[in-house]
């Protein structure tokens, strides 16, 4: 009995075969896999074949489902456009285009063994909308079961482009012979977020390797991390004293952050008080020209009556009342010289010319009558003289 106790006693988790550990872990969910990645290398490998098998089971579930829904449709786009699982084909259809940028973001790096898929968070969100889709034919709502899909799958594709992207870039250029490990930073999860390895000043850290994905058993001295190994144990403290340090980094530029916000916040409100002290010093301004220009007139008014006490002229108002009433008058009198001199004119032009026509004749008889009696005209001249 006691020696099946110590033969008990003597194995490990880690001792077990692959497909063992493969079949405890395909109980947990695809972001509990990718979060035990940091456990030692075995388990780092075991749950790396199983988030890149749950990547391509989550493909062909899609693909599936896909072939399924379009097969109910009608061909007719009107048709299609009113149908009750219109609404599943688009939610398939933008899960396709998620599918696609992960692909094309991971799909280069796994086929080379440099990387396995990482975001399993994203798998575990495709299966429950393609579960949903399955379970139900009732007309869905696109934004509220794709939000947190588009989401997560965007956070995904930019932080392998920032953070992981430019390392595998320079160990695919950097020949490795063959049963050599590739370095590569495994990410560790704290929090539901990704946190890579890392310092900020870019020191030089010792990061763990990446074990190819290879149906050759490794032996376990290779396999995890012993708690006697001195040189795993300094990278452990090395690694925990980088994130330390990231640490309070982030949270001094977090005070500073802070402080900047409650220096712009201050800033604002010296500006609003600024921008309600000129309004109100605008208002003050139009009320002193007001009362400005009603000086001016005031004054304006004195002045024309003391012009007018002291040398008998008009005042301004006298002038204007004056030329007010004048104004009639002077356009009847000229209404009166527009009608009655042209007719006078006329009656004078006539009688002009008839007194003229009148004086001539006289003039004439005269003289006949003076040539008829010469004696009478010179007695008449000579009694004259």
């Amino acid at each position: 009995m006691s020696s099946s106790d110590g033969s008990l006693q003597g194995i490990h988790f880690l001792d077990l075969p692959d497909c063992m550990i493969e079949q405890v872990f395909e109980y947990l969910s695809y972001d509990e896999i990718a979060k035990k990645r940091i456990v030692c290398k075995k388990i780092d490998r075991v749950c790396q074949s199983l988030l890149n098998r749950g990547f391509m089971k989550m493909i062909k579930r899609h693909n599936a489902n896909l072939k399924a829904i379009k097969s109910q449709l009608p061909r007719r786009e009107s048709e299609r456009r009113n149908h009750p699982l219109a609404k599943h084909s688009d939610i398939l259809t933008c899960i396709e285009t998620r599918i696609s940028m992960l692909s094309m973001t991971y799909s280069k790096y796994i086929e080379k063994d440099l990387c396995c898929f990482i975001p399993g968070k994203v798998i575990d969100e495709v299966f429950n909308i393609l579960k949903l889709i399955e379970s139900t034919s009732k007309p869905l709502r696109a934004h509220e079961v794709l939000q947190e899909l588009r989401d997560i799958s965007s956070m995904a594709i930019e932080h392998f482009d920032e953070n992981i992207a430019h390392r595998l870039k320079r160990i695919m250029g950097v020949h490795h012979p063959g049963g050599s490990h590739l370095p590569f930073a495994t990410p560790g999860f704290i929090q539901n977020e990704v946190v890579l390895p890392c310092d900020v000043n870019g020191e030089k850290l010792i990061l763990p390797t990446l074990t190819p994905i290879s149906p050759h058993k490794a032996s376990p001295q290779q396999l995890y991390c012993h708690q006697s190994s001195s040189s795993a144990c300094s990278a452990s403290r090395i690694n925990n004293a980088s994130i330390a340090r990231i640490t309070n980094k982030s949270r001094k530029m977090r005070l500073t952050i802070n402080k900047l916000v409650a220096a712009m916040q201050g800033s604002k409100n010296v500006m609003k008080q600024m921008r309600t002290q000129i309004m109100r010093n605008s208002v003050e301004i139009k009320d002193l020209r007001r009362r400005l220009e009603e000086s001016e007139t005031k004054n304006c008014e004195l002045l024309a009556n003391i012009n007018q006490l002291a040398f008998g002229v008009p005042s301004s108002s006298e002038l204007a009342s004056g030329a007010a009433e004048t104004a009639p008058k002077a356009s009847r009198a000229a209404v009166v010289r527009n009608i009655k001199p042209r007719s006078a004119t006329i009656i004078l032009k006539r009688v002009l010319a008839n007194t003229e026509s009148l004086g001539v004749s006289s003039m004439g008889s005269q003289q006949d009558y003076d040539d008829a009696m010469p004696g009478s005209s010179k007695r008449t001249k000579h009694s004259q003289d």
